[in-house]
């Protein structure tokens, strides 16, 4: 018997290609692949489908759907079979409806070690039964190919203060004999400035079946947040492809690799659909 899973989200892929939606994508494919039957409920999804009947309910970012529909949390709260899978930082939704998601699911999975101490610190060791599971990263499509890398520094991802998007303009106007590529979207006035500098080459949204060659290609990134990153996908993707991280303290998948080794990061953001399905599936 299949076992019946609403997931609940903000987005879909479709509508954002952040991090967290390729995230909560390839974790939804890897459950129907395992026999799961996965009804998803996001923004623009008809709310008919909260009438039905689910064995289990996994909660991801909630902040736009909890405002849509704030009757949300009491909802999930209430189902005796609901997982918490945080991808945010803590700063989005109020305290008292994190504390009754988190009061209320039968385990809470964090993207790292950090990111879980930032909920620690923020609100206390109050939440159950916690696993780590890294983003899910395809190590055979994200791996260092070997390849000649010229000598510049790319900068990638979603456009917005909280990312460091000043720091990138900064730290490049600070440096005119270094040269950037930047592969990055969103922010109309970061596009306008970036193409205004000489040493930044803009190639704005690439597809992401071309992100591979791109790290590839490179041999740093730039990357240094505002506000911590539980996990940030594209550096951890980065690192994968051998690329070396100009970064701060305040990056999740950094950690990681510090803790763990790069060689066991890898095996385990490979493994991390498999481990995070069988974690469910043990615990319903």
């Amino acid at each position: 018997m299949k076992i019946s899973v609403l997931w609940v989200a903000d987005f879909g892929i479709r509508h954002n290609q952040g991090g967290a939606q390729r995230s909560d994508s390839i974790m939804i494919s890897a459950g129907r692949e395992l026999g799961m039957e996965i009804t998803e409920f996001n923004y623009d999804v008809n709310p008919a489908v909260l009438q039905n009947e689910y064995d289990v309910i996994i909660t991801a970012n909630l902040e736009a759907l909890s405002g849509k529909y704030p009757e949300l949390i009491n909802y999930v709260s209430c189902h005796s079979c609901h997982f918490r899978l945080e991808h945010d930082a803590n700063r989005y939704l109020h305290q008292d409806q994190r504390k009754t998601l988190f009061g209320s699911c039968k385990k809470s999975f964090f993207l790292t070690n950090f990111h879980h101490s930032q909920f620690v610190e923020s609100y206390g060791d109050v939440f159950p039964n916690v696993s780590i599971i890294p983003d899910p990263i395809d190590t055979s499509v994200f791996f260092n190919q070997g390849a000649m890398r010229s000598e510049d520094s790319i900068y990638t991802g979603f456009m917005h203060e909280l990312k460091g998007t000043n720091n990138f303009i900064e730290h490049a106007l600070d440096n005119p004999n270094e040269n950037f590529k930047v592969a990055a979207w969103g922010g109309r006035i970061f596009e306008f400035i970036m193409k205004k500098l000489d040493n930044v080459q803009f190639y704005g949204s690439i597809p992401f079946s071309e992100m591979p060659l791109f790290y590839n290609s490179n041999t740093s990134m730039f990357y240094r947040p505002e506000f911590y990153e539980p996990f940030c996908r594209s550096v951890g993707e980065a690192i994968l492809c051998g690329v070396k991280i100009i970064g701060n303290d305040k990056i999740g998948c950094v950690h990681y690799v510090n803790e763990v080794g790069i060689d066991k990061f890898r095996q385990e953001c490979a493994d991390a659909p498999q481990n995070f399905w069988r974690i469910i599936n043990e615990s319903i």
